[in-house]
């Protein structure tokens, strides 16, 4: 068996007023659970901020954190929630990160804990991952980081970066498979009762969510949902609101960041997401009642849309 350094063992997981509770709790019931499949030894995890003591988190939850030590972890983890950016305006935060940093193996950040990772200099240059709402604004305030927008993590170099929320655990499964296998990783996603690894991207989990702020649009977008069988073309929209078809695509585009078109696939998207989720049906069935009409122009649209086919979507959900 591979013999562990007691360098390797120690995870550090930043935090600081406002962390997001699930940033915390998930990687760290991953590296938990990994340290017991394997019988102890492998990794000793540490909640430390700047402060000693209680600190409270996003939804006023109440987590006790040590110092932050002098010697650098092997693994150091900077979590996201609404706190990050007050934490990024903290120079002494910025300073510890910057010493935490120099000596570790390996530097990630979960969530928006990516906005601490770069305004503490250390994604210049990088790509680097987020959350699917913050992508936008972390690439036009840092343009040196080539941010990302759909992969659940991403690794450059040394620095690991992970989209939103629970995308935490698929980052800590990551980091667990580089240190003891993919084997000791898939008994930990088993524990977890969460894949191994995730088919495509976190668009797949927002793209409806990106039209619910066009409130100008929401009536007829919940017309769309209710009718997503017929001919659901630029200008039956526009008819539907009284308005010129290329002044409508002008300001639906506009309010929602999508064509027209564009809106009637994600929504259809969605729905056959939702059938394979959860109703199991078949796949005519789905492509049918999600209106794609044939299960072949389902298919293409859920591979250029996803990377995956709904077919080996539908068996991930099984497995």
């Amino acid at each position: 068996m591979q013999q562990y350094l007691p360098m390797r063992r120690d995870v550090l997981l930043f935090v600081y007023p406002g962390v997001q509770p699930i940033d915390l709790a998930g990687p760290m019931q991953a590296f938990t659970t990994a340290d017991e499949e394997i019988g102890g030894g492998a990794y000793r995890v540490r909640v430390a901020a700047t402060r000693r003591g209680a600190i409270q988190l996003a939804g006023g939850l109440p987590v006790l954190a040590s110092a932050l030590p002098r010697k650098q972890p092997d693994t150091l983890l900077l979590l996201g929630g609404p706190g990050v950016h007050a934490a990024r305006r903290d120079a002494a935060c910025l300073a510890a990160v910057r010493r935490l940093a120099l000596g570790s193996r390996r530097v990630g950040s979960i969530c928006t804990g990516a906005f601490l990772l770069a305004s503490s200099g250390l994604l210049e240059g990088r790509e680097a991952a987020t959350h699917w709402r913050a992508c936008a604004q972390l690439a036009n305030e840092f343009p040196g980081v080539r941010v990302r927008a759909d992969p659940i993590w991403v690794r450059d170099g040394a620095i690991w970066t992970s989209a939103g929320v629970t995308a935490g655990i698929d980052l800590a499964l990551a980091l667990i498979e580089e240190d003891l296998g993919a084997a000791l990783a898939l008994r930990v996603a088993r524990r977890l009762v969460v894949p191994m690894r995730r088919s495509g991207g976190q668009s797949q989990h927002s793209d409806t969510l990106a039209l619910q702020d066009a409130a100008q649009f929401g009536p007829l977008l919940e017309w769309v949902k209710g009718n997503l069988g017929r001919a659901l073309t630029t200008e039956v929209l526009a008819e539907r609101l009284g308005m010129a078809p290329r002044s409508f695509h002008r300001h639906f585009l506009a309010r929602t960041g999508a064509t027209p078109a564009e809106a009637v696939e994600r929504l259809r998207l969605d729905r056959a997401r939702t059938l394979l989720e959860v109703a199991r049906l078949p796949l005519a069935t789905v492509a049918k009642q999600a209106g794609f009409g044939s299960m072949e122009r389902l298919r293409r649209t859920f591979k250029r849309r996803y990377g995956v086919s709904p077919r080996d979507y539908d068996g991930r959900l099984t497995r």
